[in-house]
Protein backbone atom coordinates (compact mmCIF):
# COMPACT_ATOMS: atom_id res chain seq x y z
CA UNK A 1 0.00 0.00 0.00
CA UNK A 2 1.18 3.41 -1.00
CA UNK A 3 2.76 5.85 1.79
CA UNK A 4 -0.17 8.62 1.24
CA UNK A 5 1.65 10.80 3.66
CA UNK A 6 2.22 14.26 1.35
CA UNK A 7 5.84 15.32 0.40
CA UNK A 8 6.15 18.92 1.65
CA UNK A 9 5.89 21.41 -1.04
CA UNK A 10 9.70 22.48 -2.27
CA UNK A 11 10.45 26.52 -3.34
CA UNK A 12 10.21 26.32 -6.76
CA UNK A 13 13.33 27.62 -8.63
CA UNK A 14 12.20 30.69 -10.74
CA UNK A 15 15.42 30.42 -13.06
CA UNK A 16 15.01 26.82 -13.57
CA UNK A 17 11.32 27.53 -14.90
CA UNK A 18 12.17 30.55 -16.67
CA UNK A 19 15.52 28.63 -18.39
CA UNK A 20 15.90 27.89 -21.99
CA UNK A 21 17.77 24.42 -21.00
CA UNK A 22 16.36 21.35 -20.03
CA UNK A 23 16.64 21.27 -16.68
CA UNK A 24 14.31 17.96 -15.78
CA UNK A 25 14.18 15.69 -18.66
CA UNK A 26 17.60 13.73 -18.11
CA UNK A 27 19.55 13.79 -21.74
CA UNK A 28 21.05 10.24 -21.02
CA UNK A 29 17.36 8.78 -20.71
CA UNK A 30 16.82 6.33 -23.60
CA UNK A 31 13.50 7.44 -25.24
CA UNK A 32 13.49 4.52 -27.85
CA UNK A 33 10.36 2.45 -26.59
CA UNK A 34 8.17 6.15 -26.72
CA UNK A 35 9.13 6.43 -30.61
CA UNK A 36 6.34 7.21 -32.84
CA UNK A 37 5.46 4.81 -35.40
CA UNK A 38 7.18 1.54 -33.11
CA UNK A 39 4.74 0.75 -30.63
CA UNK A 40 2.39 4.22 -30.48
CA UNK A 41 0.61 4.68 -33.37
CA UNK A 42 1.87 7.48 -36.47
CA UNK A 43 0.87 9.15 -38.65
CA UNK A 44 2.23 8.70 -41.88
CA UNK A 45 5.24 11.24 -42.70
CA UNK A 46 4.26 13.27 -39.88
CA UNK A 47 7.26 13.67 -37.14
CA UNK A 48 6.24 13.23 -34.04
CA UNK A 49 6.75 16.30 -31.07
CA UNK A 50 10.27 15.14 -29.02
CA UNK A 51 9.59 12.51 -26.26
CA UNK A 52 12.63 14.59 -23.96
CA UNK A 53 10.50 17.85 -24.85
CA UNK A 54 7.65 16.61 -23.44
CA UNK A 55 8.80 15.32 -20.49
CA UNK A 56 10.22 18.87 -19.90
CA UNK A 57 7.50 20.43 -20.58
CA UNK A 58 5.07 18.50 -18.22
CA UNK A 59 7.79 18.34 -15.44
CA UNK A 60 8.11 22.57 -15.51
CA UNK A 61 4.17 22.73 -15.75
CA UNK A 62 3.73 19.64 -12.66
CA UNK A 63 7.00 21.93 -10.57
CA UNK A 64 4.16 25.61 -11.28
CA UNK A 65 1.55 23.67 -9.93
CA UNK A 66 3.52 22.20 -6.72
CA UNK A 67 4.34 25.48 -5.52
CA UNK A 68 1.18 26.86 -6.01
CA UNK A 69 -0.06 24.13 -3.68
CA UNK A 70 -1.80 21.46 -6.19
CA UNK A 71 -0.54 18.48 -5.34
CA UNK A 72 -0.99 15.57 -8.23
CA UNK A 73 -2.27 13.43 -9.66
CA UNK A 74 -3.21 16.19 -12.61
CA UNK A 75 -6.02 16.53 -15.26
CA UNK A 76 -3.94 17.01 -18.90
CA UNK A 77 -5.65 18.38 -21.90
CA UNK A 78 -4.52 18.68 -25.27
CA UNK A 79 -6.78 20.25 -27.71
CA UNK A 80 -4.86 20.58 -30.91
CA UNK A 81 -4.09 17.14 -30.11
CA UNK A 82 -2.83 15.29 -33.44
CA UNK A 83 -2.51 11.76 -33.49
CA UNK A 84 -2.88 12.07 -29.23
CA UNK A 85 1.28 10.97 -29.42
CA UNK A 86 2.29 13.77 -26.90
CA UNK A 87 -0.38 12.94 -24.83
CA UNK A 88 -0.32 9.31 -24.29
CA UNK A 89 3.59 9.94 -23.81
CA UNK A 90 3.71 12.07 -21.22
CA UNK A 91 1.22 9.81 -19.53
CA UNK A 92 4.02 6.91 -19.89
CA UNK A 93 6.59 8.89 -18.84
CA UNK A 94 4.72 10.49 -15.69
CA UNK A 95 1.40 8.10 -15.01
CA UNK A 96 1.40 8.54 -10.95
CA UNK A 97 0.86 12.00 -11.50
CA UNK A 98 -1.94 11.51 -14.79
CA UNK A 99 -5.49 10.48 -13.45
CA UNK A 100 -6.88 12.12 -16.49
CA UNK A 101 -6.01 13.06 -19.69
CA UNK A 102 -8.03 14.71 -22.61
CA UNK A 103 -7.54 15.11 -26.27
CA UNK A 104 -9.33 16.59 -28.92
CA UNK A 105 -8.56 17.79 -32.75
CA UNK A 106 -11.06 19.30 -35.23
CA UNK A 107 -10.28 16.34 -37.51
CA UNK A 108 -11.74 13.48 -37.27
CA UNK A 109 -9.35 11.33 -38.42
CA UNK A 110 -6.90 12.86 -35.90
CA UNK A 111 -9.15 11.98 -33.06
CA UNK A 112 -9.13 8.39 -34.87
CA UNK A 113 -5.63 8.47 -34.14
CA UNK A 114 -5.17 9.67 -30.94
CA UNK A 115 -8.10 7.49 -29.31
CA UNK A 116 -5.76 4.44 -31.03
CA UNK A 117 -3.19 6.10 -28.97
CA UNK A 118 -4.57 7.19 -25.70
CA UNK A 119 -6.03 3.07 -25.64
CA UNK A 120 -2.41 1.70 -25.34
CA UNK A 121 -2.48 3.65 -21.98
CA UNK A 122 -4.97 1.04 -20.35
CA UNK A 123 -4.62 -3.11 -20.35
CA UNK A 124 -6.70 -4.01 -23.29
CA UNK A 125 -5.39 -1.61 -25.54
CA UNK A 126 -1.72 -2.33 -25.22
CA UNK A 127 -2.91 -5.69 -25.42
CA UNK A 128 -4.42 -5.26 -28.70
CA UNK A 129 -1.57 -3.90 -29.88
CA UNK A 130 0.78 -6.46 -29.08
CA UNK A 131 -1.34 -8.83 -30.95
CA UNK A 132 -1.08 -6.69 -33.88
CA UNK A 133 2.37 -6.72 -33.55
CA UNK A 134 2.46 -10.38 -33.40
CA UNK A 135 0.87 -10.61 -36.33
CA UNK A 136 3.47 -8.55 -38.48
CA UNK A 137 6.05 -10.54 -36.49
CA UNK A 138 4.53 -13.88 -38.15
CA UNK A 139 4.21 -12.27 -41.21
CA UNK A 140 7.17 -10.47 -42.03
CA UNK A 141 9.51 -11.15 -39.34
CA UNK A 142 11.12 -7.91 -39.59
CA UNK A 143 13.73 -6.63 -36.90
CA UNK A 144 11.80 -3.18 -36.78
CA UNK A 145 8.71 -5.27 -35.76
CA UNK A 146 10.93 -7.18 -33.17
CA UNK A 147 11.76 -4.25 -31.64
CA UNK A 148 8.80 -2.85 -31.38
CA UNK A 149 7.42 -6.25 -29.91
CA UNK A 150 10.65 -5.73 -26.87
CA UNK A 151 9.34 -2.05 -26.46
CA UNK A 152 5.62 -3.11 -25.99
CA UNK A 153 6.48 -5.50 -23.57
CA UNK A 154 8.74 -2.83 -21.43
CA UNK A 155 5.77 -0.35 -21.71
CA UNK A 156 3.25 -3.14 -20.44
CA UNK A 157 5.38 -3.11 -17.06
CA UNK A 158 5.33 0.57 -16.82
CA UNK A 159 1.55 0.20 -17.14
CA UNK A 160 1.07 -2.11 -14.30
CA UNK A 161 3.61 -0.32 -11.95
CA UNK A 162 1.10 3.10 -11.98
CA UNK A 163 -0.20 3.48 -8.79
CA UNK A 164 -4.08 4.05 -10.41
CA UNK A 165 -5.17 3.50 -13.71
CA UNK A 166 -5.73 6.72 -15.91
CA UNK A 167 -8.72 7.82 -17.34
CA UNK A 168 -8.64 8.77 -21.47
CA UNK A 169 -11.37 11.15 -23.73
CA UNK A 170 -10.74 11.42 -27.20
CA UNK A 171 -13.73 13.81 -28.83
CA UNK A 172 -13.50 16.22 -32.06
CA UNK A 173 -14.08 20.07 -31.35
CA UNK A 174 -13.10 22.60 -32.83
CA UNK A 175 -10.91 24.82 -30.41
CA UNK A 176 -11.22 27.90 -32.49
CA UNK A 177 -15.27 27.75 -32.54
CA UNK A 178 -17.90 28.90 -30.26
CA UNK A 179 -19.21 25.60 -29.20
CA UNK A 180 -19.35 25.50 -25.22
CA UNK A 181 -15.85 22.89 -23.97
CA UNK A 182 -16.68 22.65 -20.58
CA UNK A 183 -20.09 20.12 -22.23
CA UNK A 184 -16.83 18.06 -22.68
CA UNK A 185 -14.62 18.54 -19.84
CA UNK A 186 -14.22 20.37 -17.17
CA UNK A 187 -11.32 20.86 -14.15
CA UNK A 188 -8.20 21.17 -15.95
CA UNK A 189 -4.92 21.10 -14.45
CA UNK A 190 -2.29 21.07 -17.05
CA UNK A 191 -2.56 21.71 -20.81
CA UNK A 192 -0.20 20.86 -23.36
CA UNK A 193 -0.45 21.31 -26.44
CA UNK A 194 1.99 21.50 -29.86
CA UNK A 195 0.39 24.04 -32.18
CA UNK A 196 -0.29 24.70 -35.73
CA UNK A 197 3.20 26.90 -36.30
CA UNK A 198 2.39 30.39 -36.71
CA UNK A 199 0.32 31.05 -39.80
CA UNK A 200 -3.47 31.74 -39.94
CA UNK A 201 -3.51 29.65 -43.04
CA UNK A 202 -2.51 26.33 -41.38
CA UNK A 203 -5.36 26.42 -38.76
CA UNK A 204 -8.37 24.46 -39.23
CA UNK A 205 -11.52 25.96 -38.01
CA UNK A 206 -13.62 29.41 -37.29
CA UNK A 207 -11.49 31.73 -35.05
CA UNK A 208 -12.54 35.73 -36.36
CA UNK A 209 -9.29 36.80 -35.12
CA UNK A 210 -5.77 35.71 -33.74
CA UNK A 211 -6.27 31.93 -33.42
CA UNK A 212 -3.73 31.47 -30.51
CA UNK A 213 -6.27 34.28 -28.47
CA UNK A 214 -9.44 32.49 -29.07
CA UNK A 215 -7.85 29.04 -27.91
CA UNK A 216 -6.98 30.49 -24.75
CA UNK A 217 -10.25 32.11 -24.52
CA UNK A 218 -12.11 28.86 -25.10
CA UNK A 219 -10.20 26.84 -22.86
CA UNK A 220 -10.43 29.13 -19.99
CA UNK A 221 -13.79 27.96 -18.26
CA UNK A 222 -12.87 24.68 -18.10
CA UNK A 223 -9.26 25.05 -16.15
CA UNK A 224 -8.93 24.31 -12.49
CA UNK A 225 -8.42 27.38 -10.17
CA UNK A 226 -4.50 26.36 -9.86
CA UNK A 227 -3.71 25.65 -13.75
CA UNK A 228 -0.75 25.86 -16.49
CA UNK A 229 -0.91 26.15 -20.03
CA UNK A 230 2.40 25.23 -22.03
CA UNK A 231 2.06 26.51 -25.97
CA UNK A 232 4.93 24.95 -28.24
CA UNK A 233 4.94 27.00 -31.44
CA UNK A 234 8.02 28.34 -33.92
CA UNK A 235 10.45 30.91 -32.82
CA UNK A 236 9.09 33.51 -34.86
CA UNK A 237 5.31 33.62 -33.93
CA UNK A 238 4.53 35.94 -31.11
CA UNK A 239 1.45 35.02 -28.69
CA UNK A 240 -0.42 37.81 -26.93
CA UNK A 241 -1.48 37.08 -23.21
CA UNK A 242 -4.75 38.91 -22.95
CA UNK A 243 -6.01 37.20 -19.41
CA UNK A 244 -2.98 35.27 -19.05
CA UNK A 245 0.73 35.81 -17.13
CA UNK A 246 3.56 34.31 -18.10
CA UNK A 247 5.20 32.15 -16.22
CA UNK A 248 8.21 30.45 -18.09
CA UNK A 249 9.48 29.90 -21.50
CA UNK A 250 11.34 27.64 -23.17
CA UNK A 251 13.34 27.33 -26.89
CA UNK A 252 14.99 24.32 -27.93
CA UNK A 253 15.43 24.71 -31.75
CA UNK A 254 13.35 26.14 -33.79
CA UNK A 255 10.52 25.62 -31.44
CA UNK A 256 9.60 27.56 -28.60
CA UNK A 257 7.41 27.35 -26.14
CA UNK A 258 5.55 29.69 -23.15
CA UNK A 259 4.29 28.30 -19.76
CA UNK A 260 1.48 30.61 -18.93
CA UNK A 261 -1.19 30.89 -16.06
CA UNK A 262 -4.47 32.18 -16.49
CA UNK A 263 -4.77 36.02 -14.06
CA UNK A 264 -7.79 35.89 -13.36
CA UNK A 265 -8.01 31.96 -11.90
CA UNK A 266 -4.80 32.45 -9.71
CA UNK A 267 -5.62 35.43 -8.07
Amino acid sequence: MKNSRKKAIEPLDTQRLASGKYRFARQKQNYEDYSSGRVFYGSPGATGFPVRLTSELFQRSAAHLNEKGKQPPYALYDPCCGGGYSAAIACYLHGDKISKVYASDISNEAVELACRNLSLLHPDGLGSRIQELEVLIEKFNKQSHLDAMESSFRLQQQLESFSHPIETKCFQFDILGKSDLSKEIGNVDLILTDLPYGQITRWHGTAENDPVQQLLNNVKPVLNPVSVIALTTDEKHSIRLDGYRQIGSLKIGKRRTVILEPMTLSL
